[in-house]
């Protein structure tokens, strides 16, 4: 197995920084259910549920997303509630919903309330640090070994001013005589105030080591990891 972290990230809106975060790769144990923010857990929770809908439910988190759900104000919005097939709790406030043995949901609580929930998408999370999704910015040929991507960000737009706050920290890279496992790893600048936040695509680079060939692309930033083939 190769491994290789590229350290020079071109972007068309920013120039990230040029770190060296060695070990990155292989290393973290943390996961969140969304880019930019949710609770950090530890990414064995991505392994399958530790409760049964029935278990869950004789436990303090399980009677509180009852109450709110089945019969309380979230009935309404308790089809995704309902059809989940397991749970874990990862804290006192922290619960997982679990579907195939995936995490689907999360929801955060404050003693018998729920404060807030939604879908969860695991992605990779390290001290400060975000994985993005990511995808070529072209159609990348088998002779390829350097591939041009787009990254997940976003941006804070102030009337006519748009301010970009992800920075591509690293790309890290993976290959095998398989597959080709790439993270985009992101930060988020700090900002102040109020602004209407949008999402934009950051160009960035990954480098490999040997051609591409017919090796399998897989972003590796999200638990598991998933084949990437589109452009965008």
């Amino acid at each position: 197995m190769i491994r290789r972290l590229l350290l020079a990230v071109v972007a068309t809106s920013l120039i990230a920084s040029g770190c060296s975060f060695l070990g990155t790769l292989g290393a973290e144990e943390a996961v969140s259910c969304s880019y930019g923010g949710g609770s950090p857990f530890s990414k064995t929770y991505t392994d399958g549920p530790e409760l049964t809908p029935d278990e869950f439910r004789e436990t303090p988190q399980g009677r509180t997303l009852d109450a709110f759900f089945v019969g309380g104000y979230g009935e309404v919005e308790a089809g995704p509630y309902a059809d989940l097939d397991g749970f874990s709790i990862v804290s006192n406030s922290y619960v997982l919903g679990y579907r195939d043995g995936i995490p689907i949901m999360d929801y955060t609580l404050k003693g018998d309330d729920i404060q807030q929930w939604g879908g969860c998408n695991p992605v990779l999370v390290y001290g400060n640090r975000t994985a993005a999704r990511w995808y070529p910015a072209i159609p990348i040929g088998a002779t390829a070994t350097v591939l041009p991507i787009r990254v997940e960000g976003g941006a804070c737009v102030e009337g006519s001013e748009t301010r970009i706050i992800t920075e591509v920290v690293s790309i890290d890279v993976v290959e095998t005589e398989e597959t080709v496992e790439i993270i985009a790893w992101t930060r988020e600048k700090r900002f102040t105030g109020m602004c209407t936040g949008i999402g934009l695509d950051i160009d960035a680079e990954a480098e490999l080591v040997s051609p591409l060939g017919i090796r399998v692309l897989l972003d590796a930033g999200l638990v598991p990891p998933i084949p990437v083939t589109e452009t965008r």
